[in-house]
């Protein structure tokens, strides 16, 4: 099993809302544009997409290109990936796209709180036998077969598209021989398989420590 599942993709701000993309010269996204990605690809919002901080370049690049041209967010069941493929309609040329992949890969990934609770041994065999060929084992992806590392994102995203995968909600274009690959592997999988092995990547193989939850202050 490859999870082939990290990245763009769930976003709360309809495409109406969004200024157009620019980019400089250099082909670096400006602020302007970066700070409307940053509605939903941030920590700020309780609903929103993914942080995509630390992705590799290449991968979210190919992620938006899918988006871009419709071989992802065409099903509006899926209401993130939809609002997320629509959105793309405001990145208008390949130096646009190429400069949010940069910029998003040159960011170190952050730290989250860890909410994903599962069977760690049971997860670690799951990760061993179906998920580390094509994600290694310590998650960190295979870019000579085009599978993203799944050691830099967030527990709660994770699953959330490994479901997605599994129940049909993120479809998969017949072109897309890794998307294929992991609806099927989602599918064969129980729901208690799946929070399994993203409980054991959210504890065993991500690469920044967990946020902590912070109280309110001792009177």
């Amino acid at each position: 099993m490859g999870l082939w599942l990290v990245s763009v993709g769930g976003c709360v701000q309809g495409p109406s809302e969004a200024p157009p993309l620019v980019t400089s010269a250099s082909g670096q996204a400006d602020t302007a544009t970066i700070e409307a990605c940053m509605v939903c690809h941030s920590t700020r919002e309780m609903q929103r997409g993914p942080v995509l901080d630390g992705l590799p370049e290449w991968y979210l690049a190919d992620q938006l290109k899918k988006f871009k041209s419709g071989r992802r967010g065409n099903n509006a069941a899926n209401r993130a990936g939809a609002l997320m493929g629509a959105a793309m309609a405001k990145v208008e040329t390949e130096a646009q796209l190429a400069g949010l992949a940069r910029h998003f890969a040159a960011r170190k990934p952050k730290p989250f709180i860890r909410v994903i609770r599962g069977d760690l041994p049971v997860g670690r065999a799951q990760y061993a036998t179906r998920c580390a060929s094509c994600h290694g084992v310590k998650g960190e992806g295979k870019p000579e077969i085009a599978s993203p590392p799944v050691n830099v994102q967030e527990d709660w995203f994770l699953l959330d598209q490994l479901r997605k995968y599994a129940n049909g909600q993120r479809t998969v274009h017949p072109s897309d021989a890794g998307g294929v690959m992991m609806q099927a592997s989602a599918a064969a999988l129980s729901p208690d398989d799946l929070r399994n092995v993203v409980a054991y990547i959210a504890k065993d193989l991500t690469v920044t420590p967990p946020l902590q939850k912070v109280g309110p202050p001792k009177l």
